[in-house]
């Protein structure tokens, strides 16, 4: 029911405004999607990062969105990513033509049913990492937080992003459609909070 409502929500103001680096480069360049080897190199800088082993993981890059179960044994692939979102759902475009309720629940629909509290890796958190948010124990953003926050960055204009961040100038592309995913994992889960990760996209370079 709050799910809905906060869709909803974003709808309704939509309409009132007028709507690691190259760590895995050589030893995922052969993996396919999938594949023992594949599963075996994304472990590789989920290893590094030092992600808290209960948590799952979902990255989102620009071609794949990737979950890793807790257990880092399964693997679970959309093969949709950033550009697939941005181009679906209108998402680069101006707010009141922004499809972001939609994109969530075409998310939701694809997200592990067994998904649980997550960690998520992706370029478009410089955001959340430059806003006023605490994070709890310095590590979690709380799902409330975090749902004011998306909310707020859905109705700013693409020029907004880029004079807030002129030094990230590729997160200004990402961030609405990281905020997607982000939003359909919290629904899809029904966690109280995640753990958004500076470990760069760049990281799983082979794996996108």
């Amino acid at each position: 029911m709050h799910n809905d409502k906060y869709m909803r929500k974003l709808d309704t103001l939509g309409q009132e405004k007028n709507e690691l680096s190259d760590l895995l480069a050589d030893s995922t360049e052969h993996a396919e999607h999938g594949t023992e080897d594949h599963l075996v190199a994304l472990k590789k800088p989920v290893w590094a990062a030092e992600i808290p082993n209960h948590l799952d993981i979902i990255h989102v890059g620009e071609n794949h969105i990737h979950i890793l179960s807790s257990s880092l044994e399964t693997l679970h692939v959309i093969p949709n990513g950033i550009l697939d979102l941005n181009h679906q759902f209108n998402l680069r475009k101006a707010p009141n033509q922004r499809q972001i309720a939609l994109c969530i629940k075409w998310l939701s629909c694809r997200l592990p049913p067994t998904l649980q509290t997550f960690a998520c890796i992706g370029r478009g958190l410089h955001a959340l990492q430059h806003s006023a948010i605490e994070l709890e124990q310095d590590r979690y953003c709380l799902r409330e937080d975090f749902l004011l926050f998306a909310q707020q960055l859905a109705l700013q204009e693409n020029h907004t992003f880029a004079a807030n961040s002129p030094s990230k100038p590729l997160w200004v592309q990402e961030v609405i459609a990281l905020h997607c995913v982000i939003l359909a994992g919290l629904f899809k889960s029904g966690a109280s909070k995640f753990m958004p990760h500076t470990l760069e996209s760049n990281s799983l370079t082979g794996l996108i």
